[in-house]
């Protein structure tokens, strides 16, 4: 069984507990917080038999793996600490903010022998298999996705506070903690990125706003990407080929998918729909354990590809954005 330590108390790290829980390969045996008080929360909340810990070194002893849910900023030097302690690492998106960062991790997860992932749940959730189906089948050309989603802490915004999602050193916004999203999705489907064009609106601190981006893959695919954290979107996804349709709810959980024909405009295949039996998190932690209880460091080193060259898209993005476009 993989002892598992999680570190952050906010609602994403309660989810990650409340979905591990039901795994019989794991046990959340310790839980971190710079306020041991909340730690002590998250525990009792939870009914956790776990140790409540202030300090990373009481935690080595303890665990085999550790979740990390804390400030974008600070995925880098936490999960460091921990793969050079040769312990496993489940680490939220992003996986850093610097594409150099995340390149450094991965090679220390390949020296020490241990596993580091992304915790991206839209890879592994089941649906996605007809994503890459259809475009194995056929070949699209161009990829609308959209995520623009009110964020409940744009009220604060709005006052001048600016939490940890906001904060332009630790969180970046929209960037860096939505638009990863259709970024590295797209980088799943279509291969690495060879051309960036973006777009962006940023808040008075230089925290990421609304993103609106194009990019060209080595497949010659054009992804376009439209991200916001202050309004909600209507529009769904979409794959175009010259034979097909793929069309998709949730950019990140894949709540619908529907197949068009072009013989046929009036025929609509339902492919997928999700019926919410199941937390997403249950399918990312089955394979993170699955990994390393069978090393599969292939697995290990695909999806870590695909992680460092959504933060070096991103970082294109942001350095894209500082240019003045031609008038």
């Amino acid at each position: 069984m993989i002892k598992f330590g999680t570190i952050g108390t906010s609602l994403i790290t309660e989810n990650f507990i409340q979905s591990a829980v039901k795994n019989p390969n794991c046990k959340i045996v310790c839980c971190y917080s710079r306020d041991k008080t909340k730690a002590q929360n998250i525990i009792r909340e939870n009914k956790l038999y776990a140790k409540a810990v202030d300090n990373f070194d009481q935690m080595l002893d303890e665990v085999d793996a550790v979740y990390i849910a804390s400030p974008n900023g600070l995925h880098y030097e936490q999960a460091k600490y921990f793969l050079t302690q040769q312990k496993h690492v489940l680490l939220e998106k992003p996986l850093t903010l610097l594409f150099d960062q995340a390149v450094e991790l991965f090679e220390i997860a390949k020296r020490n022998n241990v596993f580091l992932m992304e915790a991206y749940k839209t890879f592994h959730c089941p649906q996605f298999s007809h994503l890459f189906e259809f475009v194995k089948n056929y070949q699209p050309f161009i990829a609308n996705l959209n995520l623009n989603k009110y964020s409940s802490r744009m009220e604060k915004v709005k006052l001048g506070q600016f939490d940890s999602v906001f904060d332009a050193t630790l969180g970046k916004g929209s960037t860096y903690d939505m638009l990863i999203y259709p970024v590295e999705l797209s980088i799943a489907l279509f291969g690495p990125v060879v051309q960036v064009k973006a777009m962006g609106q940023k808040l008075t601190n230089g925290s990421g706003m609304s993103d609106c981006v194009l990019l060209t893959h080595e497949s010659d695919v054009l992804t376009n990407i439209v991200c916001s954290k202050v309004s909600t979107g209507r529009i769904q996804n979409e794959l175009l080929s010259d034979i097909a349709t793929l069309t998709f709810k949730n950019v990140i959980q894949l709540e619908e998918i529907n197949l068009y024909n072009h013989t046929n405009s009036d025929e609509v295949q339902l492919i997928h729909k999700s019926n919410n039996d199941k937390d997403l998190f249950e399918y990312e932690i089955s394979v993170f354990l699955k990994m390393i209880y069978e090393n599969d460091f292939y697995l290990r080193d695909y999806l870590l590809d695909i992680s460092c060259e959504a933060i070096r898209v991103l970082n294109l993005v942001e350095k894209n954005q500082e240019k003045l476009g031609d008038n």
